[in-house]
């Protein structure tokens, strides 16, 4: 059994039910401060248990105690000053599918992260003698997780060393009602359609995407889109046919945006988009024809098939507007001029002339020439502690196109690989990485993704080498972050590869571990020092207790192995309280400040 939030000091513990000798004369008033203590912390669950006044028939004994706390439905245990559990009801060993002599002569498994957090809690309680309430995730012994709320109070009961404090703690299981209310905010902030975001959270994020631009200087992306062809569908194949296909046109606009632009249903067939932290307006341009694109493709449902296309309208802050109403107002004038010449086209906002079709774009040229002329640079992404300290950066390629502005990664990635330009980005990368990390004042680490195609041309090692050799970057600094499918070619080889790349001191890390076709097998047989956890399992840890389950499996099986464990995509506030309370030693997301950028 795992228990997130429980700490035990791992020892045998020397308190047993037998051996907790109670001096009878003030047992009676300790039974009346127990009651009083249930009252407090579990409310109504505490009132009808009967306990006995200093009048009672009723034997002051441990039995009677222990009976006592069996009657209470909620988990129920006592501690001691040195952290050992000395005492439980029979709903905690329910919860824990265990034995009290188990529990009594056993510790769990704790993390040390957490087990300082949680050590500490209990010494403050011991200190001050106040009450103390914690909201933690555990684990029951089917390893089904929970979300519980611990509420401890400090006790003085009478030992053969005389008065000597306790903690008794309540568990209350509130995983339904946290469910609840994420579902229920949820459903304040998505369409129930399709999943997008809806006008609330637009205005919320779109507010929130102003005000930095306000700082930063920055412009921001409106897209409206509007389908052409929609009401043809609804009135001939009805509602239902027309409500799956928003369902598909919703996944096609959000595999086409980056995870920090907003994607929005404002209702019918309109749909918005907020691009930020992009050049615009070429940015803007780019989406809207890569929208086009894809949703011109035709959509099969059942035994029918339905074309649609997409007029947008765009609008850019600060250019055209400075607020989210007049944004729309631009945007939608743009977008009725688009419909009234035919739709399937794109047109900006108080721009001369016909709206513009979607272009063909030879963008493999473009990223050939960008390669040959030195215009890509790197991004680097932080890698935090949960405390806030920096731990490295990884180095991501970034290209600005001197027409179209910045082309997002998940648009020229693709493309490089299809052309065979991805072995000449990756050491570009690497080269660029190592030299810029030389340059720090402090003794961070960079880490670099590897290309599955750099393993099977089989120069990683000399390539690395080479990098190292020339910034003069010490190898225990570098890191290489493999994907998954970069382990699916010749085993041997690519074990060859890595054992060299060890040996010289480098550090490896397997990327998005879970998401794909990663075994247990490659974690034995790999050298890896670091597993990072995908971004899609950490994004839903707080509302699907699923993910949750299956990040705690991970978390504990790294540190079983002796593997680093890093949490990816950690965007806001309640993921972060989260992986700091599970106890992950290191985080990567939007959550954290941008690392630094490097010229071309």
């Amino acid at each position: 059994m795992l228990i997130w939030g429980r700490a035990s000091k791992k020892a045998d513990c020397t308190f047993c039910l037998g051996q907790i000798a109670l001096d009878p004369p003030k047992f009676s008033e300790k039974l009346v401060a127990l009651r009083n203590i249930f009252s407090q912390t579990m409310g109504e669950e505490a009132s009808s248990v009967e306990l006995m006044h200093s009048k009672s028939p009723i034997l002051p004994t441990v039995k009677s105690l222990q009976r006592i706390l069996n009657s209470v439905p909620s988990p129920v245990f006592l501690l001691d000053k040195d952290h050992r559990i000395v005492m439980v009801n029979d709903a905690f060993c329910e919860f824990a599918r265990v034995s009290p002599e188990e529990i009594l002569t056993k510790t769990g498994d704790v993390p040390e992260e957490q087990r300082k957090v949680f050590w500490k809690m209990d010494d403050e309680v011991f200190r001050t003698g106040l009450p103390n309430e914690n909201e933690e995730v555990a684990s029951d012994a089917e390893g089904v997780p929970h979300i519980v709320v611990t509420r401890k109070r400090l006790i003085h009961l009478p030992t053969p060393d005389g008065e000597t404090p306790f903690i008794i703690a309540t568990v209350s299981d509130i995983t339904s009602i946290r469910e609840a209310e994420a579902r229920a905010r949820y459903l304040a902030a998505h369409d129930g359609l399709t999943g997008l975001a809806n006008r609330t959270q637009l205005n919320e994020r779109l507010a929130e995407a102003l005000e930095l631009a306000r700082r930063a200087d920055t412009r921001i992306g409106y897209l409206l889109l509007d389908l052409d062809g929609f009401k043809a569908v609804n009135d001939r194949h009805g509602h239902a046919a027309g409500d799956e296909l928003l369902k598909v046109v919703a996944k096609r606009l959000k595999s086409h945006v980056r995870i920090v632009d907003t994607v929005a249903r404002l209702g019918g067939d309109e749909f918005c988009i907020v691009q930020v932290g992009i050049h615009q307006p070429s940015g803007a341009f780019a989406l809207a024809e890569r929208l086009i694109d894809a949703l011109e493709k035709p959509v099969r449902l059942g035994s029918d098939e339905f074309t649609v296309s997409a007029s947008i309208g765009i609008s850019i802050y600060p250019d055209e507007a400075n607020d989210a109403e007049a944004l729309y107002k631009e945007a939608d004038d743009a977008l009725y001029k688009v419909k009234r010449t035919g739709g399937g086209a794109y047109l900006r906002a108080g721009a001369d002339g016909a709206p513009r079709n979607r272009e063909a774009w030879q963008i493999d040229a473009d990223l050939r020439c960008a390669l040959t002329d030195g215009d890509l640079s790197l991004e680097y992404s932080p890698l935090s502690g949960p405390d806030g300290a920096v731990h490295g950066y990884e180095a991501l390629p970034a290209w600005i196109h001197p027409d179209r502005g910045e082309i997002a990664r998940d648009v020229f990635l693709p493309v490089a690989e299809k052309a065979g330009l991805m072995h000449a980005i990756a050491a570009f990368v690497l080269q660029r990485a190592c030299a810029d990390a030389r340059t720090w004042e402090t003794d961070q680490r960079v880490t670099v993704n590897v290309s599955p195609i750099q393993l099977e041309y089989g120069d990683l090692l000399k390539t690395v080498e080479r990098a190292l050799s020339a910034s003069g970057l010490p190898s225990h600094r570098l890191e290489l972050e493999l994907p998954e499918t970069a382990l699916l070619g010749d085993e041997d080889r690519i074990y060859a590869t890595l054992a060299a790349l060890k040996e010289k001191g480098v550090h490896l890390a397997l990327d998005k571990f879970g998401s794909g076709s990663s075994t247990i097998a490659h974690l034995r047989r790999f050298p890896f020092d670091r597993l990072k956890i995908d971004e899609t399992f950490i994004s839903s840890i707080g509302t699907d207790p699923r993910s949750l389950a299956i990040v705690q499996a991970i978390l504990h099986l790294g540190e079983e192995m002796g593997l680093a464990i890093t949490a990816e995509g950690v965007d806001d506030e309640d993921h972060l309280r989260v992986i700091r309370q599970m106890g992950f030693s290191e985080l990567q997301g939007r959550i954290l400040t941008e690392g630094p950028r490097t010229n071309k």
